[in-house]
């Protein structure tokens, strides 16, 4: 294994976080070891020429980093515990969310509902603060609807990524679930997590689709959930909010906190004209520089 890192110019952070959450699978990572101190930019591959090829790539798009970063090589043993050192369990209401190495060890409340999630790069362990915030969002509606509800409730994960909110609603019960990616490799990924995790395929639908003809073809649902970036949100508003039901919720996610209120600005009056009500409620909650919203239809 081969890690690339350097310290990167202030302000250079946020962008390269907004672009590496964009990637399926990205072998990037940020870290700061205090407030005051520098920001890291790391990278992990299995060649040094890998490394190389990425580092050249990524000052294509970010021409301000420095063009010689530090190369070394880093043992598997050592980035495997690394790696798992920084993930851990977390777990809201009664669905909990687990790494797969601690799947033993871990004792699951009677009645708890559990995800599980392999080792390595794959985008979407629910550890970043925009999958939570989503998760969490399915979670208040689900013990919001109730007991005779829960059971018939249809979720859509647009943009589903490794699949952990769509796995996320099967583990729960929900009657219908589909997720989907433009990805090919995300698609993928969803899939062996949804065996990992002992599920049929009755149970949560992957397939690979843009979000025009993935939200048609998953059809109205109770729970929409969109965990993308604001900019790719607020172009598909008319579709995101076209394919909620009666008494249902769009949750939108990988929204930075500071672009909240102009994803509001989009995505209410776009409800109010497609929901034909005469307001909408929404809502809003922050976790460290992300945010989500949340809008309802009667």
């Amino acid at each position: 294994m081969f890690e690339i890192r350097c310290a990167i110019p202030a302000g250079t952070a946020q962008p390269l976080e907004d672009y590496f959450c964009e990637l399926t699978c990205s072998p990037w990572m940020l870290f700061s070891e205090s407030v005051s101190a520098p920001v890291i930019l790391s990278g992990f591959f299995d060649t040094s020429d890998e490394a190389t090829d990425a580092w050249a790539d990524l000052c294509k798009l970010f021409p301000v980093l420095p063009s010689k970063p530090e190369i070394g090589t880093l043992a598997d043993r050592d980035w495997k515990e690394a790696y798992k050192a920084g993930l851990h369990p977390w777990s809201h209401g009664p669905l909990h969310w687990v790494p797969e190495w601690r799947r033993a060890e871990y004792i699951v409340p009677p009645g708890a509902a559990v995800v599980y999630f392999d080792a390595g790069l794959a985008f979407g362990t629910g550890d970043h603060p925009t999958t939570r915030l989503c998760a969490m969002r399915l979670l208040d509606f689900w013990e919001a609807a109730g007991p005779e509800r829960q059971g018939r409730l249809r979720v859509t994960d647009a943009g589903c990524g490794s699949g952990i909110l769509a796995l996320s609603a099967a583990k729960l019960g929900a009657g219908s679930v589909n997720g989907f990616d433009r990805d090919e490799e995300a698609v993928r990924v969803s899939r062996e997590n949804r065996s990992a995790n002992n599920l049929p395929e009755r149970a949560v639908r992957f397939s690979q689709a843009g979000l025009e003809r993935g939200l048609r073809e998953a059809g109205e649902a109770d729970v929409v959930l969109a965990n993308i970036i604001s900019d790719v949100l607020r172009i598909y508003a008319d579709d995101l909010v076209s394919a909620v039901a009666p008494g249902g919720v769009l949750a939108l996610g990988g929204i930075l906190a500071h672009e909240v209120e102009a994803v509001r600005k989009v995505f209410e009056p776009c409800a109010l004209s497609h929901w034909k009500q005469p307001a909408v409620r929404v809502d809003s909650r922050t976790e460290g520089d992300w945010s989500d919203l949340a809008l309802f239809r009667d």
